[in-house]
């Protein structure tokens, strides 16, 4: 499905219904849409079009005449309005790729290129197109690769005639309409495109599409309009068809250009003008290669899960569908979202459980959040003909339902007092409604009990009357006492209103995941009015997050950071520099101008660097690179680098270096050092006298910028500096002036870690990274998402490399998770502030008309420690992993080089090895091991394997197999916390041609081998085992039933029927009184003493629950699952703390908690082992408070607190 909605995107467009986002970028957002009728349509809401009155004329005249191009090989325009507030404009959706998506590639497809005939018949599809386009007398002016979608009936162009309505503006105003590679020079020199541009277009996407590439690369405005004007693209791979028209089509001048319909002809062969040739070049634009269909519609998407059901539960469907639609009194339809409590509110158990298949069959069109259901695509009730049905026939009705819910919530909330039932004609139409015999929601059982109550209540108050005489006489004695009752019941419902309060602004809180400065300050306020296990678990959200706020309030558009002494230093593409106090989150002084102006802003190159103490900054301006002679790309300036003192904002003076690329201050910030155009310079920082010139290798080329990024790197710390060389990378000591070493291979781009000891070298898309001292290569080759990114930046530690918003391991090489992602944005420069807190400038590279955002992260909070322990190398020679029942000991089980099995166990907190590595059973070398498990000690490891037989390695030997087995697979074993008694639970036996499953669970004296007892024997297969905390109790999961046995007596104690299918995973509270059961997607918390379940299901991960573990105090879980994360939650409260913990790329099937809480231990299939920093801090308040760095505003409070909450300040004023 399309990209989901953000928020503040409209729920309405005039008449249409937005699902998803198909794109967006400077000219506006292209929704995936559907009409009254179901119909799917694209419909781009436009930016910056709104001016006035005149300009709107203008677009609507273009966007009319876009309306007449013939339907040959385009996207059909269906409707225009370009009324002010939000101008659109509507066009058939196009079921296909788009040519960028196919030839780049995908995240499930991967590219391909267009070679022969699919090319030509290509390049007939865009020039049908194009001649369409232009006999409308329309100019398409933003033609390129993301425009041409590939339909079931050949190439299909989009967006025609929007750009040309959106470039109604001056040419001086600095923007250009379009996408730069594809840009012919006229438009580069100033002109306005006509139809000419088109056709220059034309060649460079046939040129696309036949390598890949765009024939006109570079990073920045003033590089690609360079290349479009001067260079001369190779067309050799091209066929000789296509070539001399290619050619033809990049000329310089407009008017060398063939027109489109020339080209149309050429490629077609056919003589004939008009509408015959037209029709022509869309009957050879048929592609041969297999068509891929787009994004699903929304209503396929719908009845291919409601087919997937079973009559029984597509029977359930329309009551949870249609319980989300809300009727307006005007006829229009509005969706809600759905309290948990109430749509598995039902009399019948089953057809509950029924409900919860149902949820999780339409798993992708809903979202669990704060305790709801949410409608993610509400245009569901447009976009599904058999939704869109059930919502016309009951339309009415659900205008009854609505109010009935409502009052029952009303209801139930104040105690279920009689003063707040249904009376008069609002009884009367909710007894109607309910005894109809429409296809309308059964009522929930609070629903109906609201109906029992009103109707008892009508009943009594006819008796009611009868009494009043009595009433009346006692009335003086009651009065008496009534003052103190009157206090407590007012003090009673000023609570339950601040507890109503407190809740709704925790769910609120969790709403702005995205804003950690909103997310923080509503949490705060929900635990300022009153402190709830919804506030708290919103609280620990917000400060277990890595997102800390941005830099609001900050005027210039920043392209660098630095850090240093608590403030930041940004360099700003006009050519100045300002400084921010990051405490004070205010900035210090006006901009400090550096350049005199800046024009071409993108070709800037403004390196900034700030003291240690932040008192002194120092920062460098140049434009271009030396080799570029003045006018290639803008007037070169060389530049220079200039000192301030922060405090008085007056300049100490300039550095004669030309063409700076970095400057950085040494630890003392006595030294400073600066890559330039002559080389590594070393000036003292308060006489601003050069100590040391390093000049670069004779074969190495400076440049100051690059698309390619830095060829040079620098530690200013240790002095070392690292260079690119071709094929190769040299090692220098800058203070003695001599080369180290040198590093053998092709590298495009060069990072180095602050002690100077580990290089991230680029070439295309891979990072690897070296050692210097010995040049070794550490871990694998680092994929990286897209080549023009911000240089990789290395943690003040070493030992993390961050790539854009991705973390990886130094010491293995290996991703070590990620903080928040920022959308569609790249990160354009980092810094760090301390230790743990990264500063980013991020944005689009190259638009100009979008400030750049600057945003703070914790780099350590919820994420893994460094170095996780790989006992295994190979993944694939892992047999089996388990861990103690503690989760203290991990046990390995693996054939190294694919000879015989090994055991081993390892201290999961240090890695190191406890036992083995032993052999296999003796007599059982050849049978595949399928289950195992380890002591809390590691000193005994049992494996169990397809035929039931157990053996037990303990005392240095192997003892079994044990008699009496349960004849069949073994799934799963555990030990009792002692290490005395060994539980083993059965599967399948496979050794026959139809499986049967054994699903008996079995105790066994661990010293001796004996079996003590059968717990319990059932058709299903046991999925999981666990002991109680002090032994005394199993749970058994076998299939959906969760067995509680005593291991004393051997009573089954009763059976918890797991409510997300089958049990695979099991885990007892520190005091034993609460069990975890997991199954598909969910785990469910238990009462054990009466086997009640406490609350409804959690969920969370994308697949099964494979891992459980409570921390010592109970109050929170965390689970692992199939999907390779773990998740932290609220045990309260219900509520999932903080981000996913990814890395892992196997089932996580071991989680546990340290003895002080701060780490939690994950392991997987693969036996990895990572350690995760999980520690709260001790005043979370104070923790959110500091990410918001303020208080609530009045109208905040307004707009967010339900009334009659009296305004509060929750956060200390900042200094």
């Amino acid at each position: 499905m399309p990209d989901p909605l953000e928020p503040g995107d409209p729920e309405r467009i005039g008449e249409f219904w937005p699902a998803g986002r198909l794109g967006a970028g400077g000219q506006g957002v292209v929704y995936d849409a559907y009409a009254p009728d179901g119909t799917r349509v694209a419909v781009k809401v436009l930016h910056g079009a709104q001016e006035s009155p005149k300009e709107l004329q203008a677009m609507a005249a273009e966007a009319r005449a876009a309306q007449r191009v013939a339907s040959f090989c385009t996207a059909r325009i269906l409707q225009v309005r370009l009324e002010p507030p939000r101008p659109y404009i509507v066009s058939e959706y196009i079921d296909g790729l788009s040519l960028q998506a196919v030839v780049r590639g995908t995240a499930d497809r991967d590219g391909r290129l267009f070679t022969g005939d699919d090319l030509h018949r290509l390049g007939i599809g865009i020039a049908t197109a194009l001649t369409a386009i232009h006999r409308a007398k329309v100019v398409h002016r933003d033609l390129k690769p993301g425009n041409v979608l590939l339909g079931p009936d050949g190439p299909r162009l989009i967006d025609f005639g929007i750009a040309r309505v959106l470039d109604t503006r001056s040419a001086d105003a600095g923007t250009f309409a379009g996408t730069l590679p594809y840009m012919a020079p006229e438009v580069y020199a100033g002109r306005q495109a006509g139809a000419e541009a088109d056709v220059f277009a034309w060649g460079a996407i046939m040129l696309f599409a036949a390598t890949g590439e765009h024939a006109f690369k570079g990073l920045a405005l003033p590089e690609i309009a360079h290349r479009v004007r001067t260079h001369e693209p190779d067309l050799d791979v091209l066929p000789e068809t296509l070539r001399p028209l290619v050619g033809a089509a990049l000329a310089k001048e407009p008017l060398a250009r063939p027109s489109a319909t020339e080209i149309l002809t050429a490629l077609t062969g056919d003589p004939r003008d008009g509408s015959d040739l037209v029709a022509a070049g869309a009957a050879q634009a048929v592609l041969e290669a297999r068509w891929e269909p787009g994004d699903p519609a929304l209503g396929k998407v719908a009845e291919d899960a409601y087919a997937a059901l079973p009559p029984a539960a597509q029977r359930l469907v329309p009551e949870l569908f249609l319980r989300f639609v809300v009727p307006g009194e005007d006829g229009g339809l509005t969706t809600r979202p759905i309290p948990e409590d109430e749509l598995f509110d039902r009399q019948d158990d089953a057809e509950a459980q029924t409900l919860r298949e149902v949820v999780q069959a339409f798993g992708r069109l809903l979202l669990m959040s704060g305790g709801q259901f949410v409608l993610t695509r509400p245009a569901l009730l447009r976009a599904w003909p058999r939704l869109r049905g059930w919502v016309e026939a009951e339309r009415d009705g659900l205008r009854t339902h609505h109010r009935i819910r409502q009052a029952a919530r009303t209801w139930a909330e104040h105690g279920r007092r009689r003063a707040d039932v249904l009376t008069g004609a609002h009884m009367d139409e909710a007894v109607r409604w309910a005894t109809s015999g429409a296809r309308r929601p059964a009522l929930s059982r609070l629903e109906r009990d609201l109906l029992d109550a009103s109707a008892r209540a009508r009943y009594a108050h006819k008796r009611r009357n009868r009494a009043i005489a009595g009433v009346l006489a006692v009335t003086a004695v009651v009065a008496l006492g009534a003052t103190g009752w009157a206090v407590d019941a007012q003090r009673t419902r000023s609570e339950e209103r601040d507890i109503a309060a407190s809740q709704q602004l925790a769910a609120q809180s969790r709403q702005f995941a995205g804003s950690p400065e909103t997310a923080a300050l509503l949490a705060v306020a929900a635990q300022r009015v009153h402190e709830t296990p919804e506030s708290r678990a919103a609280l620990l959200d917000v400060v277990t997050r890595s997102g800390r706020g941005a830099v609001a309030g900050y005027g210039p558009n920043p392209i660098t950071v630095a850090a240093g002494g608590g403030r930041l230093a940004f360099g700003n593409d006009d050519g100045t520099v300002a400084v921010w106090d990051v405490k004070a989150r205010k900035q210090l002084g006006a901009p400090l101008r550096l350049l005199p102006d800046a024009d071409y802003r993108d070709d800037l190159v403004l390196p900034v660097a700030l003291s240690p103490d932040g008192r002194v900054l120092a920062a460098a301006g140049s434009r271009g690179n030396p080799s570029e002679a003045p006018g290639a790309a803008g007037d070169v300036v060389k530049g220079t680098v200039r000192l301030w003192d922060v405090t008085t904002g007056k300049p100490l003076g300039d550095l004669p270096v030309a063409h700076a690329s970095s400057v950085t201050f040494s630890p003392d910030g006595k030294t400073l050092t600066v890559i330039g155009a002559d080389g590594v310079t070393v000036w003292d920082a308060q006489t601003r006298r050069r100590t040391r010139l390093v000049p670069f290798p004779p074969s190495f080329t400076y440049l100051s910028r690059s698309h390619e990024g830095s060829k040079a790197a620098l530690s200013a710390d240790t002095g070392t500096a690292v260079f690119a060389l071709p094929g190769a990378l040299e090692i220098w000591d800058v203070h003695a002036g001599r080369r180290k070493g040198t590093i053998p291979g092709p590298v495009d781009e060069v990072a180095l870690s602050r002690d100077g000891r580990t290089i991230a070298a680029r070439h295309n898309k891979t990072i690897r990274l070296r050692d210097t001292g010995s040049g070794r290569t550490i871990g694998t080759r680092i994929p990286m998402k897209t080549e023009y990114v911000q240089r990789p930046l290395f943690t003040p530690d070493g030992k993390t490399l961050l790539i854009g918003t991705d973390m990886w391991d130094v010491v293995r090489g290996v991703r070590a998770g990620a903080v928040s992602g920022t959308g569609q944005e790249q990160v354009l420069a980092g810094a760090f502030t301390d230790e743990r807190t990264l500063v980013t400038v991020s944005g689009v590279a190259g638009l100009a008309d979008r400030k750049n955002a600057v945003r703070l992260w914790d780099t350590k909070v919820h994420q893994p420690l460094p170095g996780p322990f790989v006992p295994v190398e190979k993944a694939d020679e892992v047999i089996l992993p388990a861990t103690s029942g503690d989760r203290r000991v991990l046990a390995v089980a693996h054939a190294p080089g694919g000879a015989g099995i090994g055991y081993s166990s390892y201290s999961a907190a240090t890695g190191g090895r406890v036992a083995g590595p032993v052999g296999p059973p003796p007599n059982l070398a050849d049978i595949l091991g399928t289950a195992m498990a380890v002591s809390a000690d590691g000193k005994s490891i049992a494996s169990g394997n397809t035929y039931g037989q157990i053996s037990l390695w303990s005392g240095g030997r192997w003892t079994g197999p044990f008699e009496g087995g349960p004849g069949s697979m073994l799934n799963v074993m555990a030990f009792s916390p002692d290490g005395r008694t060994l539980a083993t639970g059965g599967g399948a036996q496979t050794q026959i041609s139809t499986p049967v499953v054994d699903g008996k669970v079995q105790l066994w004296d661990a010293r001796t081998g004996r079996m003590l007892a059968v717990l319990g024997d059932s058709s299903q297969q046991v999925a999981s085992l666990a002991f109680s905390p002090d032994g005394r109790t199993l749970a058994a999961g076998m299939g959906a039933a969760v067995h509680l046995f005593d291991t004393a007596s051997r009573r089954d104690l009763g059976v918890l029927d797991n409510p997300s299918g089958s049990a695979t995973a099991l885990a007892f509270s520190r005091d034993g009184r609460t069990l975890a059961t997991g199954g598909n997607g969910a785990v469910s918390l238990w009462d054990v003493r009466t086997r009640q379940s406490r609350g409804a299901p959690i969920s969370g991960h994308n697949g099964q629950v494979t891992s459980a573990a409570f921390d010592a105090s109970g109050r929170t879980l965390a689970t692992g699952g199939a999907d390779g994360t773990a998740l932290l939650w609220d045990v309260a409260s219900h509520r999932q703390l903080g981000s996913p913990l990814t890395g892992h790329t196997k089932a996580v099937t071991a989680v546990a908690f340290d003895a002080g809480n701060k780490t939690l231990m994950t392991t997987d299939g693969a036996a990895v082992l990572r350690h995760w920093n999980i520690a709260m801090p001790a005043n979370a308040t104070g923790a959110a408070c500091a990410i918001a760095g303020r208080s609530l505003t009045r109208k905040e409070w307004t707009k967010y607190v339900p009334s009659g909450v009296p305004y509060r300040a929750i956060c200390p004023t900042s200094r």
